[in-house]
């Protein structure tokens, strides 16, 4: 099929990011015969120093785009989550292998591996050191500019797929609030761990959480945060941290020092840190989700970026980036536009409210009260994110207008 400007279809885009949401967009463009260009602000191919968790719905978009079984098996598959106080006492487990779950498949992978697998076959077409200066919009397209002179010009489509802190965004929203802070300290790792015999665990205290999944049998990934009180004092739970509650700039000094009351695994993992590459940063979300204005379309977190507390931010980035193709090699561009938006505002608003909300209201109320409710809603009704999953296997999928090439 060709995209020709005389058929009305769109002909020419700029992707604005080679993350999960841009190279899985990239892909389904390939696929559809749709010319585009991809530009990344990093010098190289990004390498992701953490891992990744990918639930059912994520897996199932990876193999309708025909790449899991680039991931060469190596992932960790987890059929049981199971939640825990801070010290290892379990509250409550959830079994992913009973209804609505019984054929699905959940698994935890280092992030640079699904990168690798992505970005299968495009490896020529991505343009790195390259960033987005200015955008302007134009009759019928938008007109940017970037540090790679040979790209600048009009678009028909600019789509943004930079993340939460999305360039493009700012750039198009000036002077509007881009995201919202959570006030929420935390840190990614990957940590070497040989034969360390775990399944996903969750250790959750009154204003801190401690997850860890392997990505292998010797391989753990591991989250934790830390709430900050009203004051901007960051309190571990049991006491406040020294020095007024601020944090050290040293990363593992941090998780030493906020994690130092937690049992079960933790104390040993803490022992391991060593020389592993501690990723700090702050829990953020998209201040007001969007999915297209005029003529640039935002997907994955640039659209809709939230907490990962239920772990669906590379699910809906590749959901988007499906749609939007799909939508793109069928329909005029404002229409696919439109159709895009359509599709994918009901479930991605849903899922954005299910990932914040817990944040909310978790410095409200004394500690012990708060943990006390917290683990008699967890044994009554399941975990959070275990309960979204479950509202989302029961919806009805989109389906492409457009046969799949992993069909």
């Amino acid at each position: 099929m060709q995209y020709r400007k005389e058929t009305g279809l769109t002909s020419r885009i700029i992707i604005v990011g080679a993350g999960i949401a841009g190279l899985s967009l990239a892909q389904w463009l390939t696929r559809f015969g749709i010319e585009f260009e991809i530009i990344e602000q990093s010098p190289s191919e990004r390498r992701s120093p953490h891992g990744i968790v990918l639930p059912f719905n994520a897996v199932r978009e990876l193999k309708t785009l025909g790449l899991f079984e680039q991931l060469q098996e190596e992932y960790f598959d987890f059929w049981k989550l199971t939640y825990c106080g801070i010290g290892g006492k379990e509250i409550k487990s959830a079994i992913l292998t009973q209804a609505p779950f019984e054929n699905e498949q959940f698994i935890a992978v280092r992030e640079q591996q699904l990168l690798t697998a992505l970005r299968t076959g495009l490896e020529k077409k991505i343009r790195y050191n390259t960033r987005l200066t200015d955008v302007d919009h134009e009759e019928d397209g938008v007109r940017i500019s970037c540090t790679n002179e040979l790209l600048n010009g009009e678009y028909d489509l600019i789509v943004a797929a930079d993340g939460t802190r999305s360039q493009t965004r700012l750039k198009n929203f000036e002077g509007q609030t881009a995201v919202q802070d959570h006030h929420i300290s935390c840190w990614r790792v990957l940590l070497n761990y040989p034969e360390h015999g775990l399944q996903p665990m969750h250790m959750i205290g009154p204003v801190s959480q401690f997850v860890i999944y392997p990505v292998s049998n010797d391989t753990l990934y591991c989250y934790a945060h830390v709430h900050e009180a009203p004051d901007g004092e960051h309190v571990a739970d049991g006491a406040m941290l020294e020095e007024k509650g601020r944090l050290s700039p040293d990363p593992k000094e941090n998780l030493r020092r906020i994690f130092a009351r937690y049992g079960g695994p933790v104390p040993e993992i803490l022992s391991r840190l060593g020389d592993a590459a501690i990723i700090p940063d702050r829990l953020q979300s998209v201040a007001e989700p969007c999915f297209f204005d005029r003529r640039i379309a935002f997907i994955g977190d640039a659209a809709h970026g939230c907490s990962p507390l239920i772990q669906q931010g590379a699910a809906m980035a590749l959901a988007d980036s499906r749609c939007l193709a799909d939508a793109l090699a069928m329909q005029q561009t404002d229409q696919a536009l439109a159709t895009y938006r359509d599709r994918r505002e009901a479930q991605t608003q849903r899922i954005a409210r299910a990932s914040d909300a817990p944040l909310d209201s978790v410095l409200t109320g004394p500690g012990g009260m708060k943990q006390l409710f917290y683990s008699l809603k967890l044994r009554l009704f399941g975990p959070d994110n275990v309960r979204a999953w479950r509202r989302i296997a029961t919806e009805r999928p989109f389906q492409s207008a457009n046969k799949s090439p992993g069909s």
